[in-house]
C-alpha cells in the first residue's frame, strides 16, 4: 500500500509518487502514519501542487512561491505564499528606470562629489612649502574670519594651520591672498558643476540614456 505524505506547514504533499506503507511490527500489516493518506495526490502541472483539504481529498494550488516579478512601477514583488499567482502584467525583470528619475539621481550625484570636491581643498604655497589647504565648512569659515582680520588689520600677522598640521604665520597680504585662492577654488568646483548639470540636461532632452549613465564628475 503506498502513502501520500503531507507537509505539516502548508498541507502540501511531501513526494507525490509517494513511499510504501511500513508495516505493523507486531501484526505485520501496513499502516498509515499520521501526517499520511492513502488517496494518490492528482497530477499537477507547472507552478500547481496538491494540497490536502482533509483525510480523503486534495486539491490543486497555484504554487508560485520564491518567484520574483516586477510592476511597471519598478516596484519588486516576491510571492511567498500557496494560491498566488503573478499579476497579468507581471514584469520578470525591473523596467528601465525613468528618464527623468536618472537625470535627477545624476545630478545628485554631481552636487554630492562637487561639495566633496570642494571639502578636499586645495595646494597653496606658504613660502617654500606647499601645503594643503582644507575647505570643510568650518575651514571655510575661519578662511573668511580671517581675512575680515586681514582687512581691518593690515599690519598684523595671522596664525594659519594647513592640512599637515603645520602653522604658518602670514600676514594680511598674504591672508587675503590665501581667502581669494579659497574662493577661486569653490568657483572652480561650481562651475565644474554647472557645466556636468548642462551635459545632463541635453542628454536627456536627447533621450540618451546612455550618456545620461555615462556622466560622472
Amino acid at each position: 500500500m503506498r502513502i501520500y505524505d503531507i507537509n505539516p506547514t502548508d498541507q502540501t504533499v511531501i513526494d507525490p509518487a509517494g513511499r510504501e506503507a511500513p508495516r505493523d511490527p507486531m501484526r505485520g500489516e501496513p499502516r498509515v502514519p499520521r501526517g499520511a493518506m492513502v488517496v494518490e495526490p492528482p497530477e499537477t502541472g507547472d507552478h500547481e501542487v496538491a494540497r490536502a483539504v482533509d483525510s480523503e481529498t486534495w486539491e490543486v494550488v497555484a504554487d508560485w512561491r520564491g518567484h520574483v516579478y516586477y510592476t511597471a512601477d519598478g516596484r519588486r514583488h516576491e510571492i511567498t505564499e500557496l494560491g498566488v499567482e503573478p499579476p497579468a502584467d507581471a514584469l520578470d525583470e525591473a523596467p528601465p528606470e525613468p528618464l527623468e528619475d536618472v537625470a535627477a539621481r545624476k545630478r545628485d550625484e554631481i552636487e554630492i562629489a562637487r561639495d566633496e570636491a570642494i571639502a578636499a581643498g586645495f595646494e597653496h604655497a606658504f613660502g617654500d612649502a606647499t601645503d594643503t589647504v582644507q575647505m570643510r565648512q568650518r575651514d571655510r569659515e575661519n578662511i573668511m574670519g580671517l581675512a575680515v582680520s586681514a582687512q581691518r588689520n593690515p599690519e598684523s600677522t595671522f596664525e594659519f594651520r594647513a592640512e599637515s598640521n603645520a602653522k604658518y604665520q602670514l600676514t594680511a597680504d598674504e591672508m587675503l591672498e590665501l581667502a581669494e585662492a579659497a574662493q577661486a577654488h569653490v568657483s572652480e568646483q561650481y562651475q565644474h558643476s554647472w557645466q556636468r548639470k548642462g551635459e545632463i540636461d541635453a542628454a536627456l532632452e536627447a533621450e540618451d540614456r546612455d550618456a545620461l549613465e555615462a556622466l560622472s564628475w
